[in-house]
């Protein structure tokens, strides 16, 4: 049932990119960033209304007053697409880090080009680094908060990954706090499984993190392990 859960979902998902592609592509140069934004803000809400109605899938915030009004650098953990789609309904206004291959995708990719995200070639990470420092900057000092996820790759709920620093480094380097965000979503949604398993989604957003006084590293450190923690709180929760 969960396969089938799935397979419907898919199919709605995928005439919702249609849909909200036809009207961006053709009135997207007219309404200026903050209005193409607004239709993936629109998307995103339909994607978590899909995954609810055909799913089943509910989602339940804790912390939600700890997201300040002024832009930021976010980090979370990675473990499945949902996050990709519902932080940036969340939290928005924030751009993404993203990997280039991404932007190569026929239509889709052109929409997130217009999301402004910071675009990366994972394959040479010294670049990349400089990318997410000069891109985050601008992005910030733009109104937008940056979201990161320190761990590079969708991890699975039961595993932990170091996490790399880019986020940290952009916080120390611009002088913004973190904002630290975990969530359980790859026990409903796992990672390259077509599968849907039914239950709630929890996000939890920590406190906002201040870089004063903390190098890079020690930043890092105590995001990673704030983000394991909770990480590990959920996983215990559920089951």
């Amino acid at each position: 049932m969960n396969i089938i859960r799935g397979l419907i979902f898919n199919l709605f998902y995928s005439m919702s990119v249609i849909l909200i592609s036809v009207p961006v592509v053709l009135i997207g140069p007219f309404i200026g960033f903050r209005g193409r934004t607004r239709f993936f803000v629109i998307w995103t809400q339909s994607i978590l209304w899909y995954l609810r109605i055909i799913c089943g899938i509910r989602v339940r915030v804790i912390g939600q007053e700890n997201i300040p009004t002024k832009p930021l650098v976010i980090v979370s953990n990675h473990q499945s697409t949902w996050e990709t789609y519902a932080l940036y309904h969340l939290l928005y206004p924030v751009c993404t880090v993203l990997k280039k291959e991404l932007t190569y995708i026929p239509i889709f990719g052109w929409l997130l080009r217009w999301s402004r995200p910071i675009v990366i070639d994972r394959k040479k990470k010294a670049t990349a680094m400089k990318e997410i420092l000069r891109q985050g900057q601008n992005r910030l000092s733009d109104g937008l908060s940056v979201l990161i996820f320190p761990e590079g790759t969708r991890v699975p709920t039961t595993d932990t990954r170091s996490h790399m620093p880019g986020g940290a480094m952009l916080a120390v380097k611009s002088g913004v706090e973190v904002l630290p965000v975990v969530h359980n979503a790859g026990q409903h949604w796992p990672a390259h499984k077509l599968a849907k398993i039914p239950g709630e989604i929890v996000v939890k957003i920590g406190e906002p993190v201040s870089p004063v006084g903390k190098s890079a590293k020690e930043l890092n450190a105590q995001l990673e392990q704030w983000l394991n923690t909770e990480k590990q709180l959920l996983l215990t929760n559920e089951s």
